[in-house]
């Protein structure tokens, strides 16, 4: 039980054309599509217009994928919009659909890299706890990014705010032996919720006409993490020692000193639990490609 509690975030365009006329007087005309037509005489060079700093042209808006969080089985998405020159607010959706925890690709490959299989019996337990367990989550995420440089637009180094809610879902069958060896089963049912708040570092460079590229160098957040659980079965023949002492190995568990986060009760109708803990995630390392419009 302990290792599956410790194994668990428009432009707006001025055209200009020069036609050769009568080179006594200049003439202006608009025409069906309001182009802005005008004819000067020969004997001086058109000039290009100027845009003023003050106006200038860039894309506001931008979707984008991030690529590093399939590796997760997380399917991250987010939407950017320029509210000043520099300045820029992102709200982004995240979520894992329903997969056992060692169908994430990263997950298997750290059971392999660390030969868990290999280790004997807690290897092979924490193996199939992983095997086991079902998870599922969906994450919201608020970010207002402050670029540096001298182009326009969401382009360069940027410092972010962010705001993050999380809701996650594990199920998993735990098999509980007791001290005379009785073992119970145990349907595990959890729910949580997280929310937090953290700061960022990164950059983003528009790699081609409407293509940009993203990458999330280094942040982290921290909140509060809220949950219930459950493991609604019949616990009437277990003998109250064992409740006793599988509410302690749990409470245990989610503790930091004298300071207990998980709240267990276990009785003959299951076993009932709530958390009431830290919530902190790092979020960095992440390269996401996307469209600017």
């Amino acid at each position: 039980m302990k290792h599956l509690f410790t194994t668990l975030f428009c432009c707006l365009s001025f055209g200009v054309c020069v036609a050769q006329t009568d080179p006594s007087s200049p003439v202006l005309s608009v025409d069906s599509t309001t182009t802005i037509q005008t004819s000067l005489p020969t004997t001086k060079a058109a000039v290009a217009p100027v845009t003023p700093a003050g106006n200038e042209v860039f894309r506001k808006n931008g979707v984008k994928m991030n690529l590093t969080s399939l590796a997760f089985s997380n399917y991250s998405f987010s939407y950017e919009r320029a509210i000043a020159r520099k300045i820029t607010l992102v709200g982004g959706y995240s979520f894992i659909p329903e997969t056992k925890l060692s169908g994430i690709p990263l997950v298997d490959k750290g059971i392999e890299f660390a030969e868990l299989e290999e280790e004997g019996e807690e290897g092979d337990e924490i193996s199939r706890i992983l095997d086991e367990a079902n998870f599922s989550s969906n994450a919201i995420t608020g970010e207002v990014r402050f670029y540096t440089g001298k182009k326009p637009g969401a382009r360069g180094f940027y410092a972010s705010l962010y705001g993050r809610y999380t809701t996650m879902n594990l199920t998993h069958l735990y098999v509980y032996e007791g001290d005379m060896g009785t073992e119970y089963d145990l349907p595990i049912n959890a729910k949580l919720t997280g929310i937090g708040g953290g700061v960022m570092l990164g950059a983003q460079w528009l790699i081609a006409k409407r293509v940009t590229f993203d990458w999330y160098i280094v942040g982290g957040h921290y909140g509060k993490l809220k949950g219930d659980f459950d493991a609604k079965t019949d616990l009437s023949a277990m003998p109250q020692e064992d409740k006793q002492d599988l509410e302690r190995e749990l409470e245990d568990i989610a503790s930091n000193g004298d300071r207990k986060y998980l709240d267990v009760t276990v009785n003959d109708n299951g076993m009932f639990g709530k958390l009431n803990g830290p919530f902190g995630g790092l979020r960095g390392f992440g390269f996401n490609l996307g469209i600017a419009f």
